[in-house]
């Protein structure tokens, strides 16, 4: 045979290995049910979402209504 079809059928040969090996990775592993929230959140009429915190562990909302929060400039000037 000639060196380049031995090039290619040496070549080949790895990138079937290399499959192999990554296809066998993906079905050996676990699959993890995603985390959900156990309490569902529930806006009440007139209710907004204020701000949010995002961890790692947790995400915690500020709930509330926005004209408790909204302040007039001449508010903020005092």
């Amino acid at each position: 045979m000639k060196p380049g079809v031995l090039l290619l059928v040496a070549l080949l040969s790895l990138y079937c290995a290399a499959m192999l090996i990554f296809w066998q990775s993906l079905w050996s592993q676990k699959r993890e049910e995603p985390l959900g929230t156990e309490v569902r959140l529930v806006l009440r009429e007139g209710q907004t979402i204020l701000g949010v915190m995002d961890t790692t562990e947790m995400t915690c909302f500020c709930i509330g209504e926005i004209e408790e929060h909204v302040h007039d400039e001449e508010e903020t000037i005092k």
